[in-house]
């Protein structure tokens, strides 16, 4: 079947577009709750599809999609493998020792064919579901020097499950990341132990397995504790989804090391104790952890007001903050991811309309303060510039680095909303990044398109946004400018779709406030889910440093690297590993 032919079984009515075949409703989530169109894909030329609903987030390749409907893509090509061209050899005694060595017997070495090449290498010969012998995997009957390859295998041969050939469909399978671990649970009494056969990065195994692992109701994961290890065992939770899918937690490094230190019975006490991966979307409500409040990670600001009101900035929400051009969202917004980074918190930001150093310049004045900015008359102009000496902007450079990080929006591209939250994902997972700002919604590049699908393509970024907060347990603040009218009076005056203020956890419109207020900028609580507290806080602000600060703090917030409390880290440290 092809993709237009699976088009017309399965996506009608739709649209091609270019490459794609764009259906009304995904075939998945069908739109979700709003009966969303047009989030669907399926690329022609290169056989990939997906769905840009956040809560859906669909994607892969053509096969995949057409095993999901029960159906072979007949333009799919087979690849070619060859048979292996050596054939194991009685194990010598050398790889005998060493087999021992790890705690595996004779009889579970035989059981898995296990044999040596010429040169006395171990050989792992990989068999197929009948029996043929189809893959050969190779390591040095010793322990390996740092550096050297842990195993190799012969070219062009066809990759399935180590073990697979033994296994009888009325008991789970289980799968783990090494040869000796799937005959470290043969040892324990563990029938149908298979192992993957290039380690944790490869799944082509996956294809040339699909239909072996459809006999199996239940699946066991037995993987090593490592990052490796554990990405392994999320990717593969969700690839067999459809299975009854079960996780063996472990001490040790893998289950090899759990035979060697504490014996089969450890080995099978782990796998018994294994717990199923919850069905995707359903939670059992009295296994979820109580919300602490109390005690829930929040971020502080400067500004002692907006603390109190939302009781700090919480973990997995997302605030919006409203305003006409100019009123002072950016000057507020940078002021508070250096507050963050004074809580102790790692930031990424996205700033749509200025360049890197321009925004560095403005972040730098805050960070300063008035007592480190100096200024200078400009001729041309006859302005005055302020700016921030060498040294002390060396200073503050060292106390936010690996702290600060930026988009960089010179690498715009088009469909950019899925750009800036791949890059964040990065920021998060990489970095253990915690406060994020998109300044501003509007600066965002969705594309060329309709005003009718632009508003779609902005609420499944809104949809993308707050779940990459709850995911990743960060905080993000959005700026959204207001829509054509004369005065902001509630959230639902901000542009856009409806769903910019739906989704999110609070809503701050930022305004300067007029002169007999007394007040520079004036921050008006309009959404506030979790405290239910409104109204407005007044500040003044500091047009030499472009600080803004509640009149009874006054303007003398003094950051790490002003405190001399900041000790930079050495490149290279002396550690005993």
């Amino acid at each position: 079947m092809t993709p237009l032919e699976f088009a017309d079984s399965f996506l009608k009515p739709y649209q091609v577009k270019g490459s794609e075949i764009v259906p009304q409703k995904c075939p998945f989530c069908h739109g979700g709750q709003h009966r969303d169109k047009n989030t669907f894909a399926l690329n022609i030329d290169n056989k990939t599809y997906n769905c840009k609903r956040g809560s859906c987030g669909k994607q892969g390749h053509f096969t995949q999609l057409c095993r999901e409907f029960s159906v072979e893509p007949e333009d799919r090509p087979m690849r070619e493998y060859v048979r292996p061209k050596l054939k194991p050899k009685p194990v010598t005694s050398v790889a005998e020792q060493y087999i021992s060595l790890r705690k595996i017997s004779k009889e579970t070495a035989a059981a898995y064919h296990i044999g040596t090449d010429a040169e006395g290498n171990i050989m792992f010969p990989y068999f197929d579901e009948n029996g043929e012998h189809v893959f050969n995997k190779f390591r040095f009957p010793r322990k390996l020097a740092p550096g050297e390859r842990k195993a190799w295998r012969e070219t062009d041969t066809k990759p399935v499950l180590f073990g697979m050939d033994k296994c009888d469909t009325s008991f789970p399978l289980t799968i783990c990341e090494g040869e000796f671990d799937a005959m470290s649970l043969h040892e324990a009494g563990i029938p149908n132990a298979v192992s993957v056969p290039s380690g944790a990065e490869d799944y082509t195994w996956l294809d040339t397995c699909w239909d072996f692992l459809q006999t199996f109701d239940k699946i066991y994961l037995f993987g090593d504790n490592d990052e490796a290890g554990r990405k392994m065992l999320r990717t593969l939770t969700v690839k067999l989804s459809d299975k009854g899918v079960y996780v063996v937690e472990h001490l040790c490094k893998d289950a090899n090391a759990l035979l060697y230190k504490h014996g089969p019975q450890a080995v099978k006490d782990a796998w018994e104790a294994a717990k199923p991966v919850p069905i995707a979307g359903l939670l059992n409500l009295a296994e979820i952890t109580p919300l602490d409040m109390k005690n829930a990670e929040k971020v502080s600001t400067s500004i002692s007001e907006l603390n109190r009101v939302f009781g700090g900035f919480l973990m997995g929400d997302v605030t919006v903050w409203t305003g006409k051009r100019g009123e002072g969202k950016s000057t507020v917004l940078s002021q508070i991811l250096l507050d963050a980074i004074e809580d102790g918190k790692r930031v990424c930001a996205y700033s749509g309309e200025l360049r890197a150093d321009r925004f560095q310049y403005w972040v730098d004045l805050q960070a300063a303060g008035p007592e480190h900015v100096k200024c200078y008359d400009d001729e041309k102009s006859g302005r005055t510039v302020y700016f921030v000496e060498k040294e002390n902007r060396k200073m503050i450079h060292n106390w936010y680095d690996g702290y600060f990080w930026l988009y960089d929006n010179a690498i715009t591209l088009t469909d950019e909303e899925s750009t800036v939250l791949k890059v964040f994902e990065r920021a998060a997972k990489r970095h253990d990044c915690k406060v994020f700002l998109i300044d501003n919604l509007m600066t965002v590049d969705f594309g060329k398109m309709n005003e009718k699908d632009y508003l779609l393509r902005q609420t499944q970024f809104i949809n993308q946004v707050a779940a990459f907060a709850n995911l990743y347990n960060v905080h993000v603040h959005l700026v959204a400018h207001p829509r054509k009218t004369e005065k902001i009076t509630d959230a639902d005056d901000v542009s856009g779709s409806g769903n910019v203020t739906n989704r999110v956890s609070n809503v701050i419109s930022v305004k300067r406030a007029n002169d007999n207020v007394g007040f520079g900028v004036a921050l008006e609580v309009m959404k506030n889910r979790w405290e239910g507290e409104y109204g407005t806080i007044g500040l003044n602000y500091d047009g030499k440093c472009r600080r803004v600060y509640q009149p009874t703090d006054g303007n003398n917030l003094m950051y790490g690297w002003e405190k001399n409390n900041f000790i930079p880290v050495e490149e290279t440290e002396d550690l005993p590993w």
